[in-house]
């Protein structure tokens, strides 16, 4: 049996509690191959600029929110 490896996981919380799922095998990254491309050609296919402005600012929100725990 191969080894998994740690980037094959997604940990999700939401409302409802704390989920985690194995993606091994299951999906590939087109979207990022689209988001390299909309940076080089200055397009919006892969996500608009407000979209990818709104989650930069979402991710820096949660990083302010976010307690340390050691």
């Amino acid at each position: 049996m191969a080894r998994e490896q740690t980037s094959d996981h997604l940990y999700l919380v939401d409302g409802k509690g704390e989920h985690h799922i194995r993606c091994h095998g299951e999906v590939g990254y087109p979207f990022f191959g689209q988001l390299i491309l909309d940076c080089l050609n200055r397009t919006e296919n892969a996500m608009t600029q407000e979209h990818a402005f709104l989650a930069a600012d979402l991710c820096l929100q949660a990083q302010v929110m976010a307690t340390r725990i050691e």
